[in-house]
């Protein structure tokens, strides 16, 4: 696939959780997050793999620019301290993350295209994330496309800092 936002052949492909790519990229935003936040409590995040229903990279002529998953959080504590569940068919988007070099491109919004479909695909008719007011770019995406603040859930839930979203599929 190209496109006449990024310069360059752009393709986005389906990739199992443990692929090379995917976990260079998602080491790379975990040290971002570290940079942004200070610390690097995120990279002890464990995230079950089986639970992962998706997840892709994004190559700029071949070469890894963006990744991200989808896991499904359907039925599981949702951090608030109530004794509460996410709601059934419930999706949260993980580790959606660009390399600073291909930002400003419209790789995000590829990317969530295809994240968003995939979550479809799988029986989800909600889609939930986290990210943070020192991520305002983000933050700006995705309201961009829809998503909505919700209550705050996780692991940093309550957080001054921590921002959540959803969005009806």
């Amino acid at each position: 696939m190209s496109t006449g936002v990024c310069s360059g052949t752009v393709e986005v492909v389906a990739v199992d959780w443990d692929d090379a790519d995917a976990v260079a990229l998602r080491a790379e935003a975990v040290a971002e997050l570290g940079r942004r936040y200070g610390g690097d409590d995120d990279a002890k995040e464990v995230i079950d793999p089986t639970a992962v229903v998706a997840s892709y990279l994004v190559r700029v002529d071949g070469v890894a620019a963006a990744c991200g998953s989808v896991r499904d959080v359907s039925g599981t504590d949702d951090g608030r301290g109530r004794g509460t569940d996410h709601p059934a068919a419930t999706g949260e988007l993980k580790r959606v993350f660009v390399l600073p070099e291909h930002r400003g491109r419209g790789l995000a919004r590829t990317l969530m295209a295809e994240l968003e479909g995939a979550a479809r695909r799988a029986g989800f008719r909600r889609l939930v994330l986290e990210t943070g007011t020192a991520q305002p770019e983000a933050i700006a995406l995705y309201t961009a496309l829809g998503y909505a603040p919700i209550e705050s859930y996780g692991k940093y839930a309550g957080e001054d800092d921590q921002r959540c979203y959803g969005k009806r599929l």
